[in-house]
């Protein structure tokens, strides 16, 4: 595996703006992007952008894990565990995705995809912020705090889709299947992991 540095501020800049115009549609976005083999590594310097909005989510989270299941941990390891999960449920659908790329014909659009995912992902962590500071400052409104987070996260969604559906360059029949399959293993693998890690909360928990 190749190791590349973070990219500088105008990079990082140039980057998120091109996923940006891809999440609204726009084909020129991709060419904001960097697809060679040091731009594909250091499109994983998304996950150190987006821990800021993350680790906050973690922290709501352990608090929620320690008021409701005091016997699972102490806040430290619960953020330890659910951090775990977060970054397997971002890692690990790319990694299937890469050996089966070829099998579904996404060889070329690989590297693009995973680029601008990744950058998308970022973009969409900080989007989730408003979400994750309603469940802090509304702890007594936890039906309004979730409903502003689901709308919030379908926004995200939608924006996910269109920056998918650029970067794949294909039909929206086929991009809507991938995106789909995409997004229920990712969500089938957080489940997982957050029940083998006896992490899950008796109400569903959306990540960040």
């Amino acid at each position: 595996m190749t190791t590349s540095e973070m990219p500088d501020f105008d990079e990082i800049q140039q980057y998120l703006w091109g996923a940006w115009r891809m999440m609204n549609g726009h084909a020129d976005g991709l060419d904001q992007l960097d697809f060679s083999e040091d731009g594909f590594w250091q499109s994983f310097h998304a996950i150190t952008i987006s821990l800021p909005p993350l680790i906050l989510g973690w922290i709501i989270f352990a608090n929620d894990m320690i008021s409701l299941q005091p016997e699972t941990g102490n806040r430290f390891s619960i953020m330890g565990r659910v951090a775990f999960v977060d970054l397997a449920s971002w890692v690990v659908p790319l990694v299937v995705l890469a050996l089966s790329a070829k099998r579904l014909g996404l060889n070329k659009r690989f590297s693009p995809y995973v680029v601008a995912s990744n950058w998308g992902t970022a973009i969409g962590a900080w989007l989730m912020v408003p979400a994750t500071l309603a469940r802090l400052l509304l702890p007594g409104w936890p039906a309004l705090a979730t409903g502003f987070g689901l709308v919030l996260y379908g926004g995200v969604m939608y924006l996910t889709y269109r920056l998918t559906h650029v970067a794949l360059k294909k039909s929206h029949a086929y991009t809507a299947t991938f995106f789909v399959v995409m997004i229920v293993g990712s969500l089938f693998l957080m489940i997982l992991l957050q029940n083998l890690l006896g992490i899950s909360l008796p109400e569903p928990a959306m990540m960040g």
